[in-house]
């Protein structure tokens, strides 16, 4: 495989890398995760505000109630004294503070649905992300699974694809082995034949390998000659 092709293959390795590090579904559910909890943390807090509003628009109610209920005694006492522009006056301040009541009952009111909306949002919320979390694990799992799996895969495919090259080398070293092996039994049989002897042995000249090829031939005279004589004592 040429060099630039495996620095094609290297740069795209990299790349797609990197871009799977930016979608890694790991962190991008981990990332959705700290999203739904800020969001739950803001719901609470604005529970909390709502509530302290809550509190003190009932505190201003409940002064108020006991304001109408003074201008009522002020009003009976000024009418018992024969003050009746006094008490008339009175009344007219109680009759406001009384309309004001009505106007924060209705606030309450409204506040109170708005709370009630608030925490069921919360628990809304809270239970998809108690869901989620247990969703997040089991596909982080998943997830983990596949990569390894697609990583083996990657190996395989990578392995395929370099199957020529690798029965190439598997043909070379086969080649190099049986030269060596030829080479060694050339050298075998022409140490054999006295051929390359000297290389080996100094000692060795050709006079002495002439005379030890003369005592193998007559070696073999004398078997001949007393194999004659077995088979014809056998006659």
């Amino acid at each position: 495989m040429g060099i630039l092709v495996r620095l094609k293959q290297l740069f795209e390795t990299k790349v797609d890398q990197t871009l799977d590090r930016v979608e890694n579904p790991s962190d991008m559910l981990d990332y959705s995760l700290r999203k739904m909890e800020e969001s739950l943390q803001k719901i609470s807090q604005n529970a909390v505000q709502l509530t302290t509003a809550k509190k003190r628009i009932e505190m201003q109610r409940d002064e108020l109630l006991q304001t109408a209920a003074n201008y009522e005694k002020h009003a009976e006492k000024a009418l018992a004294l024969g003050q009746e522009d006094l008490a008339r006056e009175a009344l007219n301040r109680k009759a406001e503070a009384e309309a004001r009541i009505q106007d924060l009952e209705n606030q309450l009111i409204e506040m109170e649905q708005q709370l009630k909306s608030t925490v069921h949002s919360q628990d809304e919320l809270k239970r998809k992300i108690a869901n989620f979390r247990s969703k997040k694990e089991e596909l982080k799992a998943v997830y983990t699974a596949s990569q390894a799996q697609l990583k083996v895969k990657e190996m395989m495919t990578s392995i395929g694809s370099d199957a020529e090259d690798v029965g190439k080398t598997i043909e070379r070293a086969e080649s190099k082995i049986l030269d060596m092996q030829a080479r060694v039994k050339a050298i075998d049989e022409l140490t054999e034949q006295g051929v390359i002897s000297d290389a080996f042995d100094s000692k060795t000249d050709d006079i002495e390998r002439r005379l030890n090829d003369i005592g193998k031939t007559s070696k073999v005279e004398e078997e001949l000659a007393r194999l004659r004589e077995k088979l014809a004592s056998n006659h």
